[in-house]
This record gives structure tokens, sequence and C-alpha cells, in this order.
């Protein structure tokens, strides 16, 4: 068996989130046996193989973003006739700043790193053979810290992650602003590669490679949308994505 494990950025809560680009990747996957010109039997039990999870994370911050909507908008309505937007704004900035405030705690609860780590486990307990991760966005600089092991709560060294696949990443962002910008982290001996997906066009995503110096990450361009907003989102139901993802499982002989 070969899990896909997806982990959503933010303001994804909800069970299914990932449905979408498993069905295209499922699809595309079955295509391009098609095309080596394998039988359909041989088709059929090739994509039994994959497995899709999903992790979530973004209720850890749901109260706290109830909370503050209630204070800010609703106990006295504000002024303003961009106010749908910005509450619409304000619990994904409030998501981002939670994770890196809860990251910075090197004995606390770390709540949203344990959460990946419990689920993380959980997800490979039935079919621990092949792991594949398939993070979006802030998903990918909490996978990027999980599998990197840089805090309390990290992959365990013993398990081999086959693939890395960011989807929307602003991870250079974020080892930036710690201070690293060439980064001179290598990858972990138990993760065998990383493909970072991005729409140049996407507001969010940034290039990876030119940011490291140690390891090997291929920047993929594709388009997902138009607009900075719509190709950030737009990772989630593109065919093209679902493909280069699917043709990649393949050619590693996965």
């Amino acid at each position: 068996m070969l899990n896909l494990i997806f982990i959503h950025g933010v303001n994804a809560q909800t069970t299914g989130y990932s449905n979408s680009l498993f069905r295209n990747i499922l699809k595309a996957y079955k295509s391009q046996l098609r095309q080596r010109g394998l039988t359909r039997p041989a088709i059929t039990q090739a994509a039994r193989r994959l497995v899709q999870k999903e992790i979530l994370w973004a209720h850890r911050t749901t109260d706290l973003s109830n909370r503050f909507l209630t204070l800010q908008y609703d106990v006295a309505p504000r002024k303003g006739k961009w106010n749908f937007i910005l509450k619409g704004i304000d619990p994904l900035v409030i998501q981002t700043l939670f994770y890196v405030k809860d990251k910075g705690h090197k004995t606390g609860p770390m709540g949203v790193l344990k959460t990946v780590h419990r689920e993380f486990k959980r997800a490979c307990s039935n079919h621990p053979e092949r792991v594949v991760v398939i993070a979006h966005s802030l998903g990918s600089v909490i996978s990027f810290d999980y599998l990197f092991g840089f805090r309390k709560y990290q992959l365990d060294p013993r398990r081999t992650v086959d693939a890395f696949i960011t989807l929307g990443s602003p991870i250079p962002l974020f080892t930036s602003a710690m201070g690293y910008v060439e980064n001179p982290v290598a990858k972990p001996k138990n993760l065998k590669r990383w493909v970072n997906i991005i729409d140049p066009d996407d507001g969010v995503a940034r290039f990876c490679q030119r940011h490291f110096r140690k390891l090997v990450v291929e920047d993929l361009e594709l388009n997902t949308g138009w607009d900075p907003i719509g190709a950030h989102t737009g990772y989630w139901k593109s065919a093209v994505v679902a493909e280069n993802i699917a043709k990649r499982l393949i050619a590693w002989e996965l």
C-alpha cells in the first residue's frame, strides 16, 4: 500500500478536503498506466495500492477565531463596506500566527504539531508500507517542520517518506523570517525527495530550491489559476497538478 497523506493549509477544517485532488490523481494514475499497456486487471490492482489519508489541525484555532469575530464584528458592528472580506481574512491570520507561536514552545503543548504527530502515526497504522506527504500552503510549513525534525514532535526517524510534495508553499518566507534566507539544512535520511509545485501567479507560493544550499528541491511550475487567490486554491482541483503527481508516483515505482 501507498499512503497519500494530505495536510491542508489555513481555513480547511472539513473532512474530505482532498477528495477532488485524490480522485484526479487516481484517474490520471490509471490513465497513464493504460498508456503504458497494462491490462485492466493490472491497472485496477495497482490503483488499489493508493490510499487517501487526511490530517486536520485547524480545529485548534476554532474557538479563538470565533471569540475574536464575535468581539470584533458582532458586539458592536463595525462600520465599513469591506467587513465581509475582513471576517474571512481574520481567521486565516489567526491560524498562521497561532502556529508560529505554538511551534515556538520548546516544552509547552505545541498543539498543532502534536496533532499532526498523532494523526500521522494513525494514518500509517493500517498501511505502513509506503508514504507520500502532500501538503498545501501553511500545511506545507507545518509538514516541513515535522518531517525535518525541528521541534519536539517530529517524524520517527525509522519511518521513510518516499516524497514530500508541497503545493502553493510559503516555506522560504518562514525560514527567511527565522534568519535563514539561504538555508543550510540537509535533507533527513528518511526523506527521499521533495517536489514543490508552484503557480508563479499564486500570491502565497514561493520557489524553494534557490533557498536551500544542501538539498535538492524540484520546483515544478504549473498553471492552477489566473489570479493570486484562485491560483493559490486551485491546486486542489487541478487536473494538471494531479497528472504530474501521478506521473511521478509511477516514475518513482511506488
